[in-house]
């Protein structure tokens, strides 16, 4: 659920099926969700699996108490005593194997990648929608309308600037995803290819989320105090970004991107040796592409 010990159980019953028990924190979207996707462990393998969201024994409960992405229904989800029957066993790996997948993975990261570019997006459209019928008259000599305030449009120009390259990082990753979308539907599931676009997602995490978060703090600059009106929730922005942006571990994904550029070593592979696997190499094409 998360980290690399699986404390879910899933053990059989005398009627040939399982039977699941454990909790998952931070079961996002299973609030609106019809069917749970959970990992157990039997002793011997890491299972991913799913359940319905109404099943007997299934407790959902509505905790997710953060500041930002209020609605994601990022609760805690109780098993007790499921029934699971086989065809709800989506796959079986072994317990000494990394538990990843690469194409995945990276999905993900382009996921939250798009979410905060779409808060970056959000930032520039509600600072024009606040400045466009405003006057100012602190620091001017008589009224004036704030869009025509350099100060202003200096702010509005940088909000747009940030919002630009997030979405041109976005859509870096993207491209990368996409080209390796055809090996991945062939049923291969690694290779230089995932590993470039898997480190290109990283590499945009730690630029996207500064950015954004940035952009969700300068945008007070344009109002002054009347920004920071409750009836506005321009303070919904920076939340929702920084909630998001604390879903990924910046500074140790940070930490392994410099040292896969100056050793080689590829992402996961403190986790690869706790679990017992020797830890593989990068690519030789995706160290030259990211040490250069």
């Amino acid at each position: 659920m998360g980290n690399c010990k699986t404390t879910t159980t899933l053990t059989p019953d005398p009627q040939g099926q399982w039977r699941l028990d454990g909790t998952k924190y931070y079961s996002t979207g299973t609030l609106y969700a019809s069917w749970i996707v959970a990992i157990a462990t039997d002793g011997t393998d890491r299972i991913q699996l799913v359940v319905p969201a109404d099943a007997p024994g299934v407790t959902r409960v509505d905790d997710w108490d953060g500041f930002g992405q209020r609605l994601t229904g990022s609760g805690t989800t109780h098993f007790k005593n499921v029934a699971v029957p086989d065809d709800y066993i989506i796959n079986r790996t072994p317990l000494s194997e990394f538990p990843t997948n690469e194409y995945f993975t990276t999905y993900y990261q382009l996921f939250h990648l798009a979410t905060l570019a779409g808060i970056g997006r959000a930032i520039v459209r509600d600072a024009v929608a606040f400045v466009r019928p405003r006057t100012r008259t602190f620091g001017v000599p008589g009224q004036v309308a704030q869009r025509h305030d350099p100060l202003v449009q200096g702010v509005v120009g940088r909000l747009s600037a940030l919002s630009f390259s997030a979405d041109t990082l976005v859509d870096r990753v993207a491209w990368a995803l996409e080209a390796v979308f055809p090996q991945w539907a062939a049923g291969h599931e690694s290779g230089p290819a995932f590993d470039t676009a898997q480190v290109q997602a990283y590499q945009a995490q730690q630029i996207v989320a500064g950015q954004v978060l940035e952009a969700a703090t300068l945008l007070f600059e344009v109002g002054g105090a009347s920004a920071t009106s409750t009836s506005r929730r321009l303070d919904r922005h920076w939340r929702n970004a920084r909630t998001l942006a604390s879903h990924n571990p910046l500074v140790q994904r940070q930490r392994e991107l410099g040292d896969l550029v100056l050793n080689g070593t590829a992402f996961g592979s403190r986790w690869r040796d706790r679990a017992g696997a020797a830890a593989p190499s990068v690519s030789t094409s995706a160290q030259q592409e990211h040490a250069a």
